[in-house]
């Protein structure tokens, strides 16, 4: 169904002290060719930040995204849902 467009959520948890760590997640976002609906930020304790990312677009995109995002170094856990898929309007 890469003609259509899905929608999932990525969960992240990550290390609150790692050197720019949150400037790069918030690049690979702005760089990507996705929509991103909403993201949520949460302190889990004084080291780590867990993060929800509400995705739409192709699935090899937001496949694409999950896997850099989930590369980085600091990334502890990364954890990608499929949501739903539909079919786009022409």
């Amino acid at each position: 169904m890469e003609n259509g467009l899905t929608i999932a959520v990525l969960v992240i948890i990550y290390d609150h002290h790692q050197r720019e760590l949150n400037q790069k997640i918030i690049d690979i976002q702005h760089k990507s060719h996705i929509s991103i609906l909403c993201t949520t930020h949460v302190h889990l304790n004084q080291n780590n930040c867990l993060e929800t990312i509400i995705l739409r677009g192709r699935p090899s995109q937001i496949m694409h995204l999950h896997l850099e995002i989930g590369g980085l170094k600091g990334v502890k856990f990364s954890k990608l849902t499929k949501a739903s898929s539909f079919k786009q309007n022409s």
